[in-house]
């Protein structure tokens, strides 16, 4: 069967059949793939209005001048400048301050040190002082200066009470 006679026996074939409904929602459903394709797809730029190049601007254009030479920008200089002399003085003071405050802390770690060295050396002297003073020969001459003399017997007194005083109790001689 050639390709002539068969699209001939098709076309007739479809002529004589009626689309059902499942046909009619199916080609529906295809037609508006297509059409969403078409919109979404490459042809939507064909679609983009383009500018109207006939068309007249109602107003004037300003008149234009050639400007030679720019007006300087001082302000953006200035305040460059004065960032760089912050950052400048903030690099160079920052370190002499930090300098500065650890010399003054090991002068004054020198000061308490030599405080301690000659409070160490007092205490050395008066610990000295206090061993010759309170020594037993020493207490001994200073006793006979004072007309005190050894003892030639010693006695112990015996405290007899009857009554054993309970703690807590304040107990008066002779009474």
């Amino acid at each position: 069967m050639s390709a002539d006679s068969r699209a001939t026996w098709i076309d007739a074939w479809e002529r004589g059949t009626v689309p059902s409904e499942a046909e009619l929602r199916s080609a529906a459903r295809v037609a508006a793939r297509m059409r969403s394709a078409r919109y979404y797809g490459r042809e939507a730029t064909a679609r983009l209005p383009q500018p109207e190049h006939d068309r007249q601007r109602s107003e004037a254009l300003p008149d234009l001048k050639v400007i030679t030479r720019r007006r300087p920008r001082w302000g953006l200089a200035l305040l460059a400048m004065v960032f760089v002399g912050v950052l400048l003085g903030a690099l160079i003071v920052a370190p002499v301050l930090v300098s500065s405050a650890a010399t003054g802390l090991e002068a004054e770690v020198g000061q308490m040190e030599a405080e301690e060295r000659s409070l160490a050396t007092a205490t050395s002297a008066l610990a000295a002082q206090i061993s010759a003073l309170s020594s037993s020969e020493r207490v001994a001459e200073q006793a006979e200066q004072l007309g005190l003399r050894p003892a030639e017997s010693v006695s112990y007194m015996q405290i007899g009470s009857d009554s054993p005083a309970m703690e807590g109790d304040t107990t008066v001689a002779g009474r």
